[in-house]
């Protein structure tokens, strides 16, 4: 369980805070956050990841304060070592996180995200598309029991999206907790199980799927957006 404590972030220069009440997750949720731009949805994934530190409030993993090892967080437009090939990336990140994977291991992580033909291409000639599945097989690659995603479909064509959900999915379906921030409606719709409305740093408004196995209506949620952010 993913609980959070009154969490508060204020930015006295540009005169915004974000403000978080008590809120629990559940394993085997995933969770979106909807908003505009500068809404605050950043700044509350930074907080969980623990790479921003709030003025107030506690997050706990548990019931235990937080533990940045069972956390993954991949930003919106992910940095890379640029001289590094996706090989040695992986290869690097594995034994960062003290889980060193063998050539064939790699070779099949990376064939799995469909980057297979890219093994030995270093990252500074990946595309943006690319970029975004390599730093996912880096945010998870030490399992980490909280997934949290900064608009993670920036990128990626119409093949790659539906991939991106099914891995989500199959990531939900092994208990764990995924946070995701996005502009796009559809696979807010598509693929979570709570949604939260974000506007000036404050949860205004929270959907549930009324059934497990559900969906939302994209039409439905499209016009909620609107009508409450607008």
């Amino acid at each position: 369980m993913l609980s959070i404590h009154g969490l508060t972030k204020e930015y006295k220069e540009s005169n915004f805070k974000v403000m978080i009440p008590e809120m629990h997750f559940q394993e085997g949720r995933i969770i979106g956050l909807l908003g505009k731009n500068g809404a605050g949805k950043t700044t509350i994934l930074e907080m969980v990841a623990g790479l921003i530190n709030p003025d107030e409030g506690q997050i706990l993993i548990n019931h235990s304060k937080q533990n940045f090892s069972s956390v993954g967080y991949m930003e919106d437009d992910p940095t890379l070592f640029e001289n590094l090939t996706c090989f040695e990336l992986v290869k690097y990140q594995s034994m960062l996180v003290e889980q060193p994977l063998e050539k064939g291991q790699i070779k099949d992580l990376l064939s799995k995200y469909g980057l297979e033909e890219q093994i030995h291409r270093r990252s500074s000639a990946l595309s943006r598309g690319m970029r975004q599945r390599m730093s996912f097989i880096l945010t998870i690659l030490h399992n980490p029991n909280i997934i949290l995603l900064d608009e993670p479909f920036t990128g990626l064509d119409p093949t790659n999206m539906a991939d991106m959900k099914k891995h989500l999915r199959s990531l939900r379906d092994d208990n764990k907790i995924i946070l995701l921030s996005t502009h796009i409606i559809q696979f807010a719709a598509d693929l979570c199980d709570e949604i939260l409305f974000i506007d000036h740093g404050n949860i205004i408004h929270s959907e549930k799927k009324s059934t497990s196995g559900a969906t939302f209506h994209e039409d439905q949620l499209e016009r909620k957006f609107f009508d409450i952010l607008s």
